[in-house]
């Protein structure tokens, strides 16, 4: 049998839009997978190793070794391959492609490798291991080798063969394991009894009503409304004015100083001292007052400075070098 004729069905709902009743599809459900046991490989007797030959392919294999073309997902399976496209050697005239279409430059250096290096009988470094261009290397004695002893680069193409190769040695299951696998691997990747089995084992999930509401216009259009109006501009009351009063309308500190008029709005209420209705400002060289009405605020302020306070809330705000400033509570 071949390998997706052991993987129970699924039934995919359909027919979710407002003008559609529900109905369902019967589907292979592709999205179970069983893999090899990792303390396998410990059984070394089950198993038979093997360098790909040009031309070999896993129904191949297991037409020469299992008896049955249909068993190549058993070979793939033991040597744990997913992409057969990727995992699986390639051919001498696809490896020329590939290398082609990857690399601008195949003999360009890909990399260096370090050359065998030994003093007398003993190995100081062994061949093969992936170095920088600037390595060189040291033997026992100090003496520095050259760069042409202690490393040879390795190009594009040379790089992609070796991978080739070691693609190349796989493993081969005997017939034993593979009937053992077959059994196991059908009782594995069927389903565990569960109540939306039906008589055939065949998975069915009812369909809810929440579906038709679920990757829809509408839906999503709420989503973004409720985004839009946590960032709306906030407005504020100001008291029975109706405008936004400067610091210049109540009182005024010195008329003989230049003053820079600011004007402040809070979204809270700023710390004051609050004495029945009435506001007092007190001055370093120099006194002025002011008065205000329906609110409780103080203000301090230096060197001739102005404090001012406005109505339906409570305020305070201090000012320094002869400008003034003016902070208003919300009203909400």
């Amino acid at each position: 049998m071949s390998y997706f004729s052991y993987f129970p069905n699924v039934y995919v709902g359909e027919g979710v839009n407002n003008d559609q009743n529900y109905r369902y599809r019967l589907v292979t459900n592709l999205f179970r997978r069983v893999k090899v046991r990792e303390d396998l490989n410990k059984f070394v007797t089950q198993f038979e190793a093997y360098s790909v030959r040009e031309g070999d392919t896993p129904s191949s294999l297991a037409k020469r070794f299992l008896g049955d073309e249909f068993l190549d997902w058993v070979i793939l399976i033991c040597n744990n391959i997913t992409d057969f496209y990727e995992q699986w050697p390639k051919t001498d005239y696809d490896l020329q492609k590939y290398v082609n279409s990857v690399y601008s430059d195949p003999n360009s250096v890909n990399h260096y490798e370090t050359q065998e290096a030994i003093d007398g009988t003993t190995i100081i470094t062994k061949k093969g291991i992936e170095v920088l261009e600037s390595y060189r290397t040291v033997m026992p004695d100090g003496t520095v080798l050259s760069a042409e002893q202690s490393r040879y680069p390795v190009s594009n193409y040379e790089h992609e063969v070796f991978k080739n190769e070691v693609k190349r040695q796989i493993v081969m299951p005997t017939r034993g394991l593979a009937d053992l696998m077959v059994d196991e691997f059908e009782d594995l990747i069927a389903y565990d009894p569960h109540p939306e089995l039906d008589d055939v084992n065949n998975k069915k999930t009812p369909l809810s009503i929440a579906a038709r509401f679920i990757d829809i216009a509408g839906f999503v259009t709420a989503s973004v409304s409720r985004q839009s109006a946590a960032t709306s501009t906030t407005t504020f009351d100001y008291g029975p004015s109706g405008q936004v009063a400067t610091s210049g309308s109540v009182g005024v500190a010195d008329t003989s100083s230049t003053s820079t008029t600011t004007s402040t709005t809070s979204t809270g209420t700023a710390a004051s001292s609050t004495s029945s209705g009435t506001s007092s400002s007190t001055y370093n060289s120099g006194t002025s007052s002011s008065s205000s009405s329906s609110s409780s605020s103080s203000s301090s302020s230096s060197s001739g400075s102005s404090s001012s306070s406005g109505s339906s809330g409570s305020s305070g705000s201090s000012g320094s070098s002869g400008s003034s400033g003016g902070s208003y509570g919300g009203g909400y």
